[in-house]
């Protein structure tokens, strides 16, 4: 269903079953977890339910902003049910963020069916956006349970619900589904990019204070905060964030009317990226140049075509930094990650290689290169795959590739088709930086490990919803062209998180 056209009065059938469904899915994960389950977390549930179906705007806010934050997690106890212990050895670690989102779908899910069934509301009809391409891609991780491989077939049904299919309920439908207008989009962007300002003040105090005192200035990379570390340990782990939140920056700046405003974002996409540049990881220069390139060939054409000879000459001043680039890359440290990747993608065509069609069973990745006894003695302790594609290919073959590939190209066709009928003004050019941004975080785990969170997913989403959004706002604001612009009051912003 497009967004911007009304849906058809009267009860819709397909609100109440998309609505039973979430409830059902909801209740299988708690009755995995099993009696006896504490009086206070039942409550807790309760409340924060109950809270989130009155503030179902902001709570979904709150769940956004802990996105990168994968340090924080909880350890969920199974309870005694059979499956308890085969799928998660007795307990399973928990992403904060799968906590909170799990809360505000179930919200969701609720108001899907008591707005349809009491007040016949079928602006809460679900829009799912690719959900058969994407059920596909979960049934590839479903049906690789029979590979020759013999994976546990419990576990793999395990993987296949979560993380697989509930990203795509988390971090596609549900932002989809709750950013309906522009003043929604900017919030969301608003708490993305603030929180992608936190990690990067955090980026900035570790070149502030270097590990070797005599350096000038450090590397830029997640600090611990309070003691853990809640973003990670690692540059990549900064960077990622940067990749998307940079461009999401640059976005809030086209799209506010405020010139102070506008001043203010374009100032934090400028230092993001500059924090970006700090983690001198490879990856993200790699996609920093990818998303320039997509940029020029979408919304920058025409200013491309007529600068050319000023990026040409941009390119040259920047050969001693490409230079640079090419010394770290043969340096001991970076050589010791690429033999490392290296081998991790060895593994994997072996593996494919045994069982090419579906795969060697899916989540199966970690605890076969654990088994693998010279990777072990080479680099310790076994690693995810530090790339999405190996990944599928390793643990859902043929079958898992063809899938992604469908669910990629749909996406694609998705997005030039909104684009096409956008006009040329700034809500297009918003969109085109969001959509570059979404491209970031996915190219970003072709070489990294956090695919099967919302770093990647929540920001397909974003870009999802704003296809929508940004189309009809396109239309609105050719036809409102003159009108001054004004900025939102408090009130309005309030009343907006709040949503209601």
């Amino acid at each position: 269903m497009d967004m911007e056209r009304m849906p058809e009065a009267g009860r819709d059938l397909t609100t109440l079953t998309w609505g039973v469904f979430l409830l059902l899915v909801l209740a299988v994960v708690g009755v995995s977890i099993g009696p006896p389950m504490p009086l206070v977390l039942v409550a807790g549930f309760i409340f924060a339910l109950l809270f989130a179906f009155r503030y179902i705007y902001f709570s979904f806010y709150v769940a956004v902003a802990l996105v990168p934050f994968l340090g924080a997690m909880v350890a969920v106890p199974t309870g005694g049910l059979l499956i308890g212990q085969p799928a998660f050895g007795g307990s399973v670690d928990v992403f904060l963020v799968e906590i909170a989102m799990f809360v505000v779908i179930a919200a969701w899910a609720l108001r899907l069916i008591l707005y349809w069934w009491g007040r016949h509301d079928t602006n809460w009809r679900p829009n799912l956006p690719l959900f058969k391409q994407y059920l596909v891609l979960f049934f590839a991780h479903v049906i690789s349970m029979f590979s020759g491989a013999l994976p546990d077939k419990t576990f793999t049904l395990q993987y296949s619900l979560r993380p697989v299919l509930f990203d795509y309920v988390a971090f596609v439908a549900l932002p989809v589904n709750l950013i309906r207008s522009r003043r929604r989009l900017m919030a969301t962007l608003g708490v993305t990019v603030s929180v992608g300002m936190a990690a990067a003040l955090s980026g900035f105090v570790a070149v502030l204070m270097p590990p070797d005192s005599s350096l000038i200035f450090g590397r830029a990379y997640p600090l611990p905060i309070f003691g853990v570390s809640l973003l990670g340990q690692n540059f990549n782990e900064l960077a990622e964030v940067m990749v998307y939140s940079t461009l999401f920056a640059w976005a809030l700046a086209v799209l506010a009317k405020n010139p102070r405003l506008k001043r203010i974002f374009a100032a934090v996409a400028i230092f993001q990226f500059a924090i970006g540049i700090l983690t001198f990881t490879r990856t993200f220069w790699i996609v920093s140049i990818l998303q320039f390139a997509f940029l020029c060939l979408t919304d920058w054409r025409r200013t491309f075509k007529r600068y050319v000879p000023r990026f040409m000459l941009a390119g040259i001043l920047l050969l001693p930094f490409v230079i640079g680039v090419l010394i770290y890359a043969g340096s001991h440290t970076a050589q010791s990650s690429n033999d490392a990747r290296l081998m991790l993608s060895e593994i994997s065509w072996l593996y494919f290689k045994d069982n090419p069609i579906v795969g060697s069973g899916a989540g199966s990745f970690i605890s076969r290169v654990g088994a693998t006894e010279v990777f072990s003695r080479e680099f310790g302790s076994p690693l995810d795959s530090h790339g999405f594609m190996q990944k599928l290919a390793f643990e859902t073959g043929l079958v898992g590739l063809l899938a992604f590939f469908i669910l990629a190209a749909s996406y694609v066709m998705k997005i030039r088709e909104a684009g096409r009928w956008m006009e040329q003004n700034q809500a297009a050019k918003a969109f085109w930086l969001i959509v570059a941004g979404a491209g970031g975080a996915f190219t970003y785990q072709l070489f990294n490990t956090d695919y099967w969170t919302g770093k990647m997913w929540l920001p397909i989403g974003i870009a999802l919803a704003a296809s929508y959004v940004l189309r009809s706002d396109s239309k609105a604001r050719t036809v409102e062209a003159g009108r001054t612009a004004q900025a939102t009051s408090s009130d309005e912003v309030a009343h907006d998180i709040l949503g209601e």
